[in-house]
C-alpha cells in the first residue's frame, strides 16, 4: 500500500543524521540536553544527600567533598552524537584513608560499598559497607521521568 510505505519511507528519514538535523536544530537539541543534566544532576544531589542523611559519622568529620564534587560538562561532539558527562571530580572526591591505605574515591565507594581486609575490625560502615548505590537510583529516578527518550551511559 502506498500509504505504508511513505510513512515507512519518512520514519527511515527521521530516523536517518539528514532527517535529525532537519527535524531538530542544534539550538533544540542543546535545550533538551542542558534540562536533561540539570535533572539528572538535581535527581543526583537528593540521593548523595539521603545518603549523608542515612547516618552521622562518629569517627571522622564529614567534608562533604563528594557532594560538592559533582560536575555538569559543556555540550561536547563525540563522533555523530552531542553529549554532556555528569561526574564527580576525583580530585574533591578522593580521600586518605582512616586506616593509612590508598586514598579512596568516595563517590566509588559510597555507591558501590567496600570491605577493610583487616577482619579483626568489623564495624558497619567504617571497615565494611555494601554500598548506598545512589548513581543507580537517580539513573532510575531520572528514567521514570525522561521525557527526552535519552540514553544514559555509565562510565567508570
Amino acid at each position: 500500500m502506498k500509504w505504508v510505505n511513505s510513512l515507512n519511507e519518512l520514519s527511515n528519514h527521521i530516523n536517518s543524521p539528514s532527517g535529525q538535523k532537519l527535524v531538530f536544530s542544534q539550538s533544540n537539541i542543546k535545550k533538551t540536553l542542558r534540562e536533561a543534566a540539570l535533572l539528572l544532576e538535581k535527581i543526583l544531589k537528593e540521593e548523595v544527600q539521603a545518603y549523608y542523611d542515612s547516618y552521622e559519622p562518629v569517627i571522622y568529620e564529614r567534608t562533604y567533598g563528594m557532594r560538592d564534587s559533582l560536575r555538569v560538562s559543556p555540550i561536547s561532539m563525540v563522533g555523530n552524537e552531542m553529549q554532556i558527562s555528569i561526574y564527580f571530580d576525583r580530585t574533591q572526591s578522593t580521600h586518605p584513608s582512616i586506616f593509612g591505605g590508598e586514598p579512596g574515591y568516595a563517590a566509588e565507594l559510597i555507591n558501590d560499598g567496600w570491605a577493610w581486609g583487616n577482619q579483626s575490625v568489623n564495624i558497619y560502615r567504617l571497615s565494611r559497607y555494601e554500598g548506598f548505590h545512589f548513581i543507580e537510583k537517580a539513573i532510575d529516578r531520572f528514567e521514570s521521568q525522561n521525557r527526552w527518550g535519552l540514553k544514559i551511559r555509565r562510565v567508570g
